[in-house]
This record gives C-alpha cells, structure tokens and sequence, in this order.
C-alpha cells in the first residue's frame, strides 16, 4: 500500500492522523478544507481508502483506522530514508509487533508496531503510565498506542549511554518506532546457557545501572530480555511502561522485576539464587 498510495491519499491520511487527538470524526467538508483538495478528488480517495480498510465510515464522518494509521508511519519511515523494505514479523506480542526491515544500504532495522488495545482498558490504566483518559473517543487506543511509542522513545534516549544493552531508537513515527536490528534470542525461549549465572549478573547490573539512573522498568520478565551466543551479551528491551524511581510504588515494582528474572533463572536453570540477595546487588550497582 505505500507503495501504490498516490500523494492525495498520502496528503489526507495525514489529515487525519495529525487531527486524532481533536476530532473523533472528520467530515467530507473538514477533509476538503485541511488537505486542500478538490472536493471530486477527496471522494474519489476517500472511496479508495475505504476499499482498502485504512479509513472507516460513520454516521458523523471518517476515521482512520489501525491499517491506515501503519501506513502512514511507514510512509514517514521511507521518506526519511529510515526503512527501504519491511520483511517478516520478529516478535510478535500482545502490545506490539517488530517487524524486520532494511535500509538502502541493507542495514539491518527492527520497526516495533505498538498494539495495547489487545488488552484491556482497565488493564493499561492499571499498568500503564501512558494509558489516557479519553476513553470515550473514538481513537482512544490509537492515541494510547502514540503516547507508548514516544514514552519508550524517551526512556532509550534517557538509558542510551548508561552501559546498559538496550534497543537504539533511530526514528520515531506516530505509534512506530524504528530501531537497529539486535541478532539476540527471547530468554524465554533458551532452553540451555553455557553459563547462566553470568547472564543474570548482567541482567542485575542492568537493572541496577538503570535504578542509579532514575528508571525502574516495572514489568520485566524472561519475555523481555534478548540474549546473544556471547554470555555476555544481553538487552533489555520493551520500555514504555518505566516510571521513574519517585513512583509511589517504586520499590515494589524494582522487587517485582527483580523477582522475576531470579525465579525464571532458578526454575529453568537451578542458578541457586536468592531473590534478597539480588535486589542487594541491584540497590549496590555502580
């Protein structure tokens, strides 16, 4: 579709996405009137997105859609020179889904999708710092998913040179963020490590080097953690949902996390260590 899409398409798609947050519906006359267009082209297109699921049709006007609101994004992403191909799915979740993509050059770029409306309103309010209050408008999760991107976006930037393994964000794009490549496998799906005790060493300190710096990731777990051949190689990824360490419940979401990467490696590869004694290690990182 980015590829086919004529510049008209492209120019009221826009129109929408950047009307998300003040209008829950815009008319044929508001589309006609921000995008500039001819009103015989602006049916004409709007017919066509419709045919091809990007925008829907109500009773009040038109609203773009998740497939339209994809679009749009990976059209920012290849004007920018970010992305020059997307390839197949790399991670696939009940938040997001990673994409893998290349650039001109056929460097390596993952493009991470945010999806929260997969859960729950009550659920994100609940676990989400980002979830929004609007629920009542009609974009509600597209705008939620939006507000994830950039959160996660500010937490790579704010962890980007601490020495923790992290994901780099090249570019942002609405609900879309595109990030290098990381050739790791989910912990969760390692059966064996040569050396599990030095793989959550290095988890510790990076949860640690992240609590010196203010960030607690509150919702880690063996599904968020990306290892590589090298023992020492180790990311932590999946940041929108951080809070700062002045959280009222901060305490209690760093002894969460804590708590379930010591299980995970205790249950599936008997590293023998006590949950206390890592939150010690944590709190006493440099």
């Amino acid at each position: 579709m980015v590829k086919n899409l004529e510049r008209e398409d492209y120019k009221l798609l826009k129109v929408f996405a950047s009307g998300l947050k003040h209008h829950e519906t815009l008319t044929r006359h508001q589309l006609v009137g921000y995008s500039r267009l001819h009103g015989d082209v602006v049916d004409y297109r709007l017919k066509a997105l419709q045919e091809m699921n990007l925008i829907n049709k109500n009773k009040r006007g038109f609203t773009i859609l998740n497939a339209g609101l994809d679009t749009f994004a990976l059209k920012i992403l290849a004007e920018k020179n970010i992305i020059s191909g997307i390839g197949k799915p790399i991670g696939v979740g009940k938040e997001s889904d990673v994409y893998e993509a290349v650039t001109d050059r056929q460097e390596e770029r993952a493009v991470k999708f945010f999806r929260i409306g997969r859960i729950s309103f009550r659920e994100a309010t609940k676990k989400r710092s980002f979830a929004l209050k609007e629920q009542n408008n009609i974009h509600h999760w597209l705008l939620v998913n939006i507000s994830a991107a950039k959160k996660e976006v500010d937490m790579l930037q704010r962890l980007k040179d601490t020495g923790i393994s992290i994901p780099l964000a090249l570019y942002r794009a609405m609900h879309c963020i595109a990030m290098n490549r990381i050739n790791g496998v989910r912990l969760v799906n390692v059966k064996e490590l040569e050396h599990p005790t030095i793989v959550l060493q290095n988890i510790l300190l990076s949860i640690g080097i992240a609590y010196k710096n203010h960030i607690i990731h509150s919702d880690l777990s063996e599904y968020n953690i990306l290892v590589g051949e090298n023992p020492r190689d180790t990311w932590i990824i999946d940041w929108p949902q951080a809070v700062s360490t002045d959280h009222p419940n901060a305490q209690h979401l760093l002894k969460r996390d804590v708590s379930n990467i010591v299980r995970f490696f205790n249950r599936r590869f008997a590293a023998g260590k006590i949950v206390g004694d890592a939150l010690k290690e944590v709190l006493n990182s440099t």
